[in-house]
């Protein structure tokens, strides 16, 4: 019997150690950690407004470019008038001429009713106006570098949103390889406590093993079936967040390639040497601080075209009617005109001087700002650089650990098949054993973590398809 289970034991860890080629060759098509990176970028509601920003960012430098050109408007008005001017009083008029001992009739003749009246009850006024910038003090320069900045500003802005989207990927995807390897051991740890349940009742029955043996035994699995429940509850709500990540359906069935058990192996990886100016530069963090300051010295320079004189001609054909150039005629007619535009700012009690060193402080601000960040980016690396370290010896010793966990299940079961290890001996190997692959399974994924913030921090990752 003991013999039996002896056997029974190994038959499962060889089952357990070909898993992973049978779990690869059901497996169809499994989502690898770039399919899943393209599948969140493709369908992430956040970078779809990161692209609108963008989009909205071009328009407006392309209105920006506009200001270099001469604009063309066109301003008209129409009035009615219940009455019409009449410029004297023509019976006033015709009194004074009767009194001069003329007849009437003389008068009203000589004198019309409509002396000196206009037609202003339809009245229209027109011009199209063109006016040509020549020299604004730099203020449309300024006007298009900030323009011109906002739109790089807002390309690096969504690549940070890129960045925060993989991210979340990976760790929800790191976190479903993790549950599904722990929940597999979990399933092969219940498996190996029933078989051991199931010989020490055998056992029990036959009079060789007692019943506080079965009873350990009983209380052993029932914590391997909790844990069991656990990981499989885990897993489940990790693969929803995985899904919706992604855009999938929530209970969508699929496969990682990572959580196909598979030989995990990883030697002392050399770090890799660091250059901080090359991190600088590949940091789109720096990069979009940089683009502020850009910014902020356009918005500097648009101020200061405020205290400098500016230019511009000014030319316009301007309509009426009724015709003010010849008597009040009913007809239309109109004119051309040119000239220039000066403004010469004279006294305006510090205002646009004071405005000019706020602009210069908001400068000062994000040169500030690029210095600290680059600080927080040194130190970021720093930490992640230690921690990718760290977690490839973690890796290494666990793996030894793993080993003599395995050695150590070996020889109790051995013991036990000899009978001269207790049965509690062998639940004791069997939970270090499950101990020691859980410790294996987190310091792997650790290590494939650590490596991935690693070469965020230094700015390396590249996404999309």
């Amino acid at each position: 019997m003991v013999k039996r289970y002896f056997w029974k034991v190994w038959s499962i860890a060889i089952i357990y150690s070909l898993a992973g080629g049978l779990s690869g060759a059901m497996a169809q098509e499994p989502l690898t950690l770039d399919s899943c990176r393209n599948m969140a970028l493709r369908n992430n509601k956040s970078l779809s407004i990161a692209d609108e920003v963008v989009t909205q960012a071009t328009y407006a430098r392309k209105a920006a470019r506009g200001a270099y050109l001469p604009s063309i408007d066109f301003t008209g008005a129409y009035i009615y008038n219940q009455k019409e001017i009449q410029l004297v009083d023509v019976d006033a008029i015709r009194s004074t001429i009767g009194g001069l001992g003329f007849p009437a009739s003389l008068a009203s003749a000589l004198i019309p009713d409509d002396l000196l009246a206009f037609d202003t009850h339809h009245v229209a006024v027109g011009a199209v106006t063109l006016t040509q910038p020549v020299f604004m003090g730099g203020k449309i320069k300024a006007l298009n570098d900030v323009a011109t900045h906002a739109e790089e500003l807002a390309g690096s802005q969504r690549r940070l949103t890129e960045e925060k989207v993989i991210t979340s990927v990976d760790d929800a995807y790191w976190l479903v390889v993790s549950l599904e390897q722990k929940r597999a051991l979990a399933q092969n740890f219940v498996t190996l406590v029933e078989v051991l349940h199931n010989n020490i009742a055998a056992m029990v029955a036959e009079g060789v093993a007692t019943r506080s043996d079965e009873l350990s035994v009983n209380v052993a699995l029932n914590e391997a079936e909790i844990a069991l429940v656990k990981a499989e509850n885990g897993l489940s709500l990790s693969r929803m967040v995985l899904a919706q990540l992604c855009g999938m359906p929530l209970d969508s069935n699929f496969v990682l390639q990572d959580a196909i058990p598979q030989d995990t192996t990883t030697t002392d990886t050399p770090l890799p040497l660091i250059d901080m100016a090359s991190v600088y530069d590949r940091r789109e963090e720096i990069k979009s601080l940089g683009y502020l300051t850009l910014m902020a010295e356009a918005r500097q320079r648009m101020v200061l075209s405020s205290m400098l004189p500016s230019l511009a001609v000014v030319g316009a054909y301007t309509f009426n009617k009724p015709n003010l150039y010849k008597g009040f005629k009913t007809d239309i007619d109109g004119m051309f005109r040119v000239g220039v535009v000066l403004r010469v700012p004279i006294f305006h009690w510090g205002t646009d001087f004071y405005r000019y060193k706020a602009s210069h402080s908001a400068t000062v601000v994000t040169r500030i700002e690029t210095e600290a960040a680059k600080e927080r980016i040194e130190l970021q690396v720093n930490q992640a650089t230690y921690r990718y370290s760290e977690a490839i010896k973690s890796y290494n010793m666990t793996c030894k650990n793993s080993e003599k966990a395995t050695e150590n299940l070996h020889n109790a079961q051995v013991a036990f098949s000899e009978g001269v290890c207790t049965t509690s001996d062998v639940l004791a190997a069997q939970v270090a054993w499950e101990k020691a692959q859980t410790e294996k399974i987190d310091a792997y994924i650790a290590v494939r973590v650590s490596r991935a913030a690693l070469g965020r921090a230094l700015g390396e990752t590249h996404y999309g398809e």
